[in-house]
């Protein structure tokens, strides 16, 4: 394996371990909802995983440009979900009926779901990088759960308590990509 394989397998490996990490030890499944929406899930992110893994072994020859983009989103999804933990502590898996205290600090200053959008940083590296079908039908598929999921929480949200201050919230925080004029804040 060449240098730039080995870096980039070993960047993957750390994200998959930390996304392991964070399904068994940090997001609670309490509900029989987020069971189901775990069923939904774990078998397209294993396929991208798995998919993903088996290229970056039998890819002998990626450009070191396309190699420097992928790293990009590789890092820049590591960060995100790392600072994510750090910031919320303790959060539930989508389709959760629970709702506790809406975080406010950290990336979620400047997107509602920072974990949703990590994951696709890290989705979208892979899948432009190879350019594969399988990789491109389950980013479909990912982004569509993530936006159907954040859109089910934040329902659940606007029924409980907090419903005005996430209404509030929701007007200035964009649901996946930061808003412009937050960056000239």
């Amino acid at each position: 394996m060449n240098p730039t394989n080995t870096l980039l397998s070993l960047v993957y490996l750390i994200i998959v371990a930390s996304l392991f990490w964070g399904r068994l030890r940090f997001f609670k499944i309490k509900s029989s909802s987020a069971k189901i929406g775990s069923l939904l899930y774990d078998p397209i992110v294993a396929i991208q995983i798995i998919v993903t893994l088996f290229l970056l072994y039998d890819r002998k020859d990626i450009a070191l440009p396309s190699a420097v983009i992928c790293l990009f989103f590789y890092i820049s999804g590591l960060f995100l979900f790392w600072w994510s933990i750090s910031t919320a502590k303790k959060l539930d898996f989508a389709f959760s009926d629970n709702v506790g205290k809406i975080v406010k600090t950290g990336p979620f200053s400047y997107v509602r779901h920072p974990f949703y959008l990590s994951y696709l940083l890290v989705w979208t590296g892979s899948t432009l990088l190879f350019n594969s079908i399988s990789l491109w039908i389950t980013l479909v598929y990912l982004l569509a759960f993530y936006f159907i999921s954040a859109k089910a929480e934040e329902k659940v949200i606007s029924n409980s308590e907090y419903s005005k201050e996430y209404h509030q919230y929701s007007q200035n925080v964009a649901m996946f990509i930061p808003r412009i004029k937050l960056w000239k804040r």
